[in-house]
């Protein structure tokens, strides 16, 4: 399982957190979720699903608003790409 941005909200309240799956993974194992259990919620986020589990609203976060240090897409240029072939 890949580490992703997730969007987290506690039942019963309106505020939001921006998180990742490890963090959120190690929230849900402490709260009783079995690895299998973990996957299935996995693959429902990443499939854009909104998931709710033992107290809490989860969504896989939009690209739009990356966190800050969790994915790096890495960019290269028309030059560095050339580079590439040539090397």
């Amino acid at each position: 399982m890949k580490n992703i941005p997730i969007l987290v909200h506690i039942e019963g309240q309106d505020s939001k957190v921006n998180t990742d799956w490890l963090a959120i993974m190690a929230t849900l194992k402490k709260r009783g979720l079995e690895n299998d259990e973990l996957e299935v919620v996995y693959f429902e986020l990443c499939a854009g699903m909104r998931v709710t589990t033992r107290g809490l609203g989860l969504a896989k976060a939009s690209p739009i608003d990356p966190l800050q240090g969790l994915l790096h897409e890495p960019k290269f240029s028309a030059r560095d790409y050339a580079g590439m072939l040539s090397a």
